[in-house]
């Protein structure tokens, strides 16, 4: 009978321990964007391949036009995440860089993913008004820019998951 009160007690113990960490826990961060209704600039990107995409082609859906840079920090951090969750999601993705391909190729340990893209023109962070990297734009199905989200985003949160599953 002893040892079924300890075990009780350990275990009425521990389930106090676990309430008391979880209360303490910070509520997960909000996934802000601004909500934006502006016409989208013209985007033609490369493809590692060569090919050219019009962002004008892919209106079937809502895409994401993302501005980053391998020499950006955050960048480097978000990338990657996000990557991820737009193929788990299928939201389309346009990971958009001005840096020439041997810059981008060692980033990516020289597999570089489809959604990553050089800008053709050099001046699509000008016209899509990017103010700083990481930038990243929803363009709608009607060629207009919905929302924006400026700096780094936790790619794999709650948040970003529901975000995505929207489009």
């Amino acid at each position: 009978m002893k040892r079924l009160a300890i075990v009780l007690l350990v275990q009425t113990l521990l389930v106090a321990v676990y309430l008391l960490v979880e209360r303490g826990r910070s509520p997960e961060a909000a996934f802000v964007t601004e909500p934006l209704d502006t016409a989208a600039p013209a985007l033609l990107v490369e493809t590692r391949a060569g090919d050219t995409i019009h962002l004008a082609s892919l209106r079937d859906r809502p895409v994401l036009v993302h501005f980053w840079a391998t020499w950006c920090v955050p960048c480097r951090e978000e990338l990657p995440g996000l990557l991820q969750a737009a193929r788990a999601s299928g939201v389309p993705l346009l990971a958009v860089t001005d840096e020439p391909w041997d810059k981008v190729e060692p980033f990516f340990s020289g597999e570089v993913p489809p959604p990553v893209v050089r800008d053709v023109s050099g001046d699509a962070a000008r016209r899509f008004a990017v103010s700083g990297l990481p930038d990243t734009f929803v363009v709608d199905a009607d060629g207009r820019i919905r929302a924006r989200m400026g700096g780094p985003r936790d790619w794999s949160s709650r948040g970003a998951r529901a975000f995505l599953e929207a489009r």
